[in-house]
């Protein structure tokens, strides 16, 4: 233990604190002669108290015996500092529990209030990096089934929100003329289309593949659907979600896609049926934690018709 290092660094952090000798000895319950000698070397503290003193200034007991030590207005925000570093997940629970607990108890300043949107700022792009990140290990491997389909969309859809859609619509640009014609191509090349904004060149290509898309017609038409409505020609839109509940009942994407469309359109009597559509196919599936958003869709739907 260096005297030195450890009582430099408690008058630091009292006097980057604000706090007297009076005060800190007060919240230690020790006199404050006790703290007097620690900063000038004499003693030093015993082990019990190390903890204490490292809590009262929101930092580490291994701070206390750095050459210099670091205070942070909170503990929440050691911590967040911390999983700046580490960026490990745990580090992140740990620090949004404090944050918590900290708001909890009312004793937070603004500056609290922005460390904690910084540190679900850091959360979100490690989040994202690890999604990417799980996609195209999928994305590797040689088998393509529905898992590989889903990522694949999935990922397109996940570029075209940070900013790289153009990216992922140069790769499936790509992909469609290295494998004209099939089907998987075509539904990729749609999906990269319709997330960077591309509804009239979703339907050119949903028009030039007809007849040739097998099993992806049904994934298909969800898009074609979608695009048809991003453009208000909501007959077409409804012909095109139809024709993908009629190809695959277990589709849920078009049932979704329908009762937005009628509630965008302000009618809340069919928007109100179509989501107790999607309620009655969720729970035909037995999925009951996917039911609490269309019911609140329901609510609303028939709130809005009450209203007139």
């Amino acid at each position: 233990m260096t005297a030195s290092n450890i009582g430099q660094n408690i008058r630091s952090l009292r006097e980057s604190r604000g706090a007297t000798q009076e005060q800190l000895a007060q919240a230690l319950d020790i006199s404050f002669q006790a703290v007097s000698k620690w900063e000038t070397g004499v003693t030093v503290p015993d082990t019990l108290m190390l903890p204490k003193i490292a809590a009262y200034f929101d930092v580490t007991v291994d701070a206390l015996f750095r050459p210099e030590a670091d205070a942070y207005a909170s503990a929440a925000q050691r911590l967040l500092s911390v999983y700046e570093q580490s960026r490990d997940r745990n580090d992140f629970i740990r620090a949004e529990a404090e944050f918590i607990k900290l708001f909890d108890s009312g004793e937070y300043t603004r500056d609290d209030v922005r460390a904690y949107g910084v540190l679900n700022e850091y959360r979100m792009y490690d989040c994202r990096d690890t999604a990417l990140k799980q996609y195209e290990k999928l994305l590797a491997g040689p088998e393509r089934d529905r898992a590989y389909r889903s990522a694949r969309q999935q990922r397109i859809y996940l570029l075209s929100q940070i900013g790289r859609g153009d990216e992922a619509l140069e790769e499936e640009r790509r992909n469609y003329t290295e494998h004209p014609g099939e089907p998987d191509a075509v539904l990729y090349l749609m999906a990269a289309l319709y997330w960077t904004g591309r509804c009239e060149e979703v339907l050119a290509v949903f028009e030039e593949s007809k007849g040739r898309l097998g099993d992806m017609e049904s994934l298909c038409c969800v898009y074609a659907g979608d695009s048809c409505g991003k453009l208000g020609r909501y007959d077409e839109a409804f012909e095109h979600w139809e024709r993908s509940v009629e190809l695959d009942p277990d589709l849920l994407d078009p049932l979704y896609s329908m009762a937005r469309c009628l509630g965008e359109q302000g009618k809340y009597a069919e928007e109100a049926m179509a989501w107790e559509r999607v309620i009655d196919s969720l729970t035909e599936r037995g999925w009951v934690h996917e039911l609490a958003f269309p019911r609140e869709q329901l609510k609303k739907a028939r709130d809005k018709l009450s209203a007139g």
